[in-house]
């Protein structure tokens, strides 16, 4: 299937957004959202429902994982034409939580950081949010925000999405 955004696709009406309750705009904790669709999917071999991680999901430090999305390929770069997807890390939460610190940022359990720690070049960046993070085909992550752009120091966070099942299960 081609990745354009321009062809190969279904354009979907949006019917409802759901945000979390308790969503802060300040932390930007709880970070995540439900869109109803107008209508029905339909599925083919290009297009599933995708599994996202149970409550229990255990997501261990230095895992794979895959983002995808629309974003920018740089800091000062324009958005991508073609749904692009890059591999990255989970990234170990005492480590990323004292990187943030260090800026005056706080990560919560809530959030799930990702990238290419220490080597940086590799990244979510501006317009992936909202987008997936993947493991082993199961959503983990919704890609949230981060310090610039695939930095070495600053991975990507994103809305850990086994803290939020069953708020997901309840509203969709």
């Amino acid at each position: 299937m081609d990745g354009n955004a321009n062809s190969g696709g279904v354009v979907h009406n949006s019917q409802q957004i759901i945000n979390h309750p308790i969503y802060n705009s300040r932390t930007v904790d709880n970070d995540i959202a439900i869109i109803r669709i107008s209508g029905t999917f339909s599925y083919n071999n290009n297009v599933r429902a995708a599994a996202i991680a149970g409550s229990n999901y255990n997501l261990g430090d230095n895992q794979v994982v895959w983002a995808t999305g629309w974003g920018r390929t740089s800091v000062s770069g324009s958005g991508s034409e073609n749904l692009r997807h890059v591999q990255v890390w989970t990234v170990n939460k005492n480590t990323y939580n004292q990187h943030y610190r260090s800026i005056g940022k706080s990560i919560t359990a809530n959030m799930l950081c990702s990238g290419w720690l220490d080597v940086g070049g590799h990244d979510q960046c501006y317009g992936d949010s909202g987008g997936p993070l993947f493991h082993n085909r199961v959503i983990v992550g919704v890609c949230s925000w981060g310090e610039s752009c695939a930095l070495a120091r600053f991975p990507s966070v994103n809305a850990r999405v086994s803290r939020f099942t069953s708020w997901i299960h309840s509203n969709s």
